[in-house]
């Protein structure tokens, strides 16, 4: 017999220490970081993580936060309205241990309970993987009209790392091989003997270093988004988690030792995890992006490493090199209240505005080339704000 139990509180999650490390595979689900992100966002109200017992015993958990949220309908890059609601959100990769379907099922039919008893407005979970245990539950044992009915799917990819450096350029066609060394010549032509790449996995001065990545973050079309790298506490503090780890790694692109392009990320079991990356705008005809990236590839082989996942969202150079993919989608359930009812209509509503305006800019063949114009604009507005 499945019985779900809650913690609520850190003292309850430290008795749950050594299970949850156990079981831990993502650096999002991450036991520290979890405690880490639950004590320094304002909006969290608490820990909020379901015990799925089996005859008395832990054999699966479900890791998610109380929160004080804005949910931010959105059409493409245009958000709408802040909506504040109070919203139980399933961190990612959140769902831990042995979990089948049988308790996949317990886990929905709890969080439908905790909506039908006004303890939240909704449940987010961010980004479920299609066909996870998760996401079949909730297709199978959901309530359905209380449910997203159209989530925005998107493509998640991975690539493998062989042993040697230098790998990623040899399986190019030889003019993309071309075009890449020409503009490594173009950008060390236009700097001579001032452009370094610097490769790091050792950090003395973690608040130096966000602070010299802000520079870059700051003029970025992701910072345009809100989104994307920042120089704040929760930064600080996830990189020196990973850091004393020896987990963290970034990789710099430096002119007269000033950062002009980085990219970060965590080793975890064994497989990079992509996070942040950014350039400064003005470089953008030299593609700092794929060069970096390249260098980035062949430290990671040097090391051992043998597997790399880029993280939420699809890019063309995510297409290019990722040769493993599955699809997922962000998923709510609504509380049978006159707010869930709100809720899910507005949101709803502008899921289906922004398909159809996708599905008709894809049509006509604009969907990268608006992309990349709406990016350059969100990046030279950062630029002039500096």
């Amino acid at each position: 017999m499945i019985t779900i139990r809650t913690v609520k509180t850190s003292p309850e999650l430290e008795v749950l220490r050594t299970r949850w490390e156990g079981w831990q595979n993502h650096p999002n689900s991450d036991f520290a970081h979890f405690l880490l992100v639950c004590r320094l966002r304002r909006e969290v109200l608490s820990p909020y993580v379901l015990i799925a017992e089996r005859d008395g015993l832990p054999c699966a958990m479900l890791a998610a936060r109380l929160e004080l949220a804005r949910l931010v309908p959105s059409i493409g890059y245009f958000k709408l309205a802040r909506i504040p609601a109070k919203v139980l959100t399933v961190v990612y990769q959140g769902l831990l241990g042995q979990a089948d379907e049988e308790i996949g099922k317990a886990l929905v039919r709890h969080m439908w309970f905790l909506l039908a008893s006004g303890e939240a407005d909704a449940v987010a979970f961010h980004h479920l993987p299609e066909r996870s245990t998760l996401h079949q539950s909730l297709v199978a044992h959901g309530p359905r009209w209380w449910c997203e009915k159209k989530p925005t799917w998107s493509t998640h990819r991975r690539m493998s790392l062989p042993e040697e450096p230098g790998f990623l350029l040899k399986k190019m066609r030889v003019k993309h091989r071309y075009r890449i060394r020409k503009k490594q010549k173009e950008l060390d032509s236009a700097f001579p003997a001032r452009v370094s790449w610097r490769w790091m996995s050792r950090f003395e001065d973690i608040p130096g270093l966000c602070a010299r990545l802000e520079t870059v973050a700051a003029r970025t079309y992701q910072r345009g988004l809100g989104a994307g790298f920042v120089d704040n506490e929760e930064y600080r503090q996830r990189f020196a988690l990973f850091a004393n780890r020896g987990q963290l790694r970034v990789q710099l692109m430096e002119i007269d030792g000033e950062v002009r392009a980085f990219w970060t990320g965590t080793i975890y079991k064994g497989v990079f995890h992509a996070s942040d990356t950014g350039y400064d705008p003005d470089l953008g005809v030299y593609q700092p992006g794929t060069l970096i990236f390249i260098r980035m590839v062949d430290e990671l082989a040097r090391e051992g490493v043998r597997k790399l996942d880029f993280g939420l969202g699809d890019a063309s150079y995510k297409q290019r090199f990722g040769e493993q993919s599955f699809q997922e989608a962000p998923f709510r359930i609504f509380a049978p209240t006159a707010k869930g009812l709100a809720l899910r209509s507005i949101l709803g509503a502008t899921i289906v505005l922004d398909g159809a305006a996708r599905r008709l800019v894809q049509g006509a063949g604009g969907l990268d080339w608006l992309k990349t114009r709406w990016r350059r604009r969100l990046a030279s507005a950062g630029s002039q704000k500096n």
